[in-house]
């Protein structure tokens, strides 16, 4: 007998400058979901179909939830309502604020605050990494049990075909690409320190640093990702880095920052421990020397289809 499962799709309507990490997360989820789990049946909350959107989450969606019972209720934005009907399945997308708050001194308390109602309501809790699972583990004694690890599939419209990534490799242009929010925790005065470490040598005067913050379609986003000659990351703290596993399905080799780059994407990544190390492996990425990345595991172990028949087992 399927099973009625809730989705809070709220992530789904915010602002289109303001799509960021957790927007596409939820895109992606959600087709996966819909396209993989042909078993169960879903109940997608967003703004346009559930007005008015005042108090929308901890109201609006609760009288959804009294209304019309359901098995499961996905928390796919860190939070929950104030009344669900069935088992809770959490979605944590890391805790930066919490290692770095100076950061986030206008959102600590709130964001605080709905990771102990999630921990303490969650009948588990869904992380994209090992090292979201170890940094919870120590701020929250007993809940080892309920941290289930699933990392994330490549973003549906940046997959790609190994012959699409194979022309492109040949015609890379000197352009390094930052990808990200405009946000302290991303760390882009680094990156552009590094940027102008790399161009004191001559030979590399013509390349090119973009920073994209917001304003750029997915399908430009995509183009650049084919013919940039490297994505930098150098944030303080990372959950999973969306744009890594972006860049590196469409061939482009990534250099991060270590305290950017996941265990699970550090063997596909040039990952550096200081500005020289980041700076070095700018300058070999630009020389061709680069390194050989098995697109097929990387499609195999960054699978939606994968994640969703982890997460139904849950259910």
């Amino acid at each position: 007998m399927p099973l009625k499962i809730s989705v809070d799709g709220g992530a789904l309507g915010v602002d289109k400058n303001k799509r960021f990490g957790n927007y596409f997360f939820s895109e992606n989820i959600i087709k996966a979901l819909l396209k993989y789990d042909k078993k169960n049946q879903y109940f997608i909350y967003t703004f346009d179909r559930l007005k008015p959107r005042f108090a929308w989450l901890k109201i609006r969606l609760s009288i959804e939830e009294l209304k019309q019972k359901k098995d499961v209720f996905l928390a796919l934005n860190q939070a929950v309502p104030l009344y669900v009907s069935g088992k809770i399945i959490s979605f944590c997308h890391g805790v930066s604020y919490y290692f770095y708050p100076q950061y986030y001194p206008h959102s600590f308390k709130k964001l605080k605050s709905q990771l102990d109602e999630i921990v303490k309501k969650s009948s588990y809790i869904i992380v994209s990494s090992e090292k979201v699972k170890k940094d919870l583990l120590s701020l929250y004694q007993n809940v080892c049990e309920k941290i289930k690890v699933i990392p994330f599939g490549v973003p549906f419209d940046m997959d790609s075909n190994l012959k699409e990534v194979q022309k492109k490799l040949k015609s890379r242009e000197k352009i390094f690409l930052f990808v990200g929010m405009k946000h302290p925790i991303k760390n882009i005065d680094f990156i552009k320190k590094a940027f102008n470490r790399f161009k004191d040598e001559k030979k590399y005067k013509d390349f090119k640093l973009f920073i994209i913050t917001q304003g750029v379609s997915r399908q430009k986003l995509r183009k650049l990702y084919l013919k940039a000659t490297a994505l930098l990351t150098a944030s303080f703290y990372e959950s999973f880095n969306l744009p890594v596993l972006e860049a590196l399905a469409l061939g482009c080799p990534v250099v991060g920052l270590s305290s950017a780059i996941i265990p699970e994407l550090s063997s596909y990544v040039y990952v550096a421990n200081n500005l020289d190390d980041f700076v070095y492996y700018m300058k070999k990425i630009a020389s061709r020397y680069i390194k050989i990345i098995d697109k097929k595991k990387l499609k195999n172990q960054f699978s939606w289809k994968k994640y969703v028949e982890k997460l139904v087992s849950f259910y």
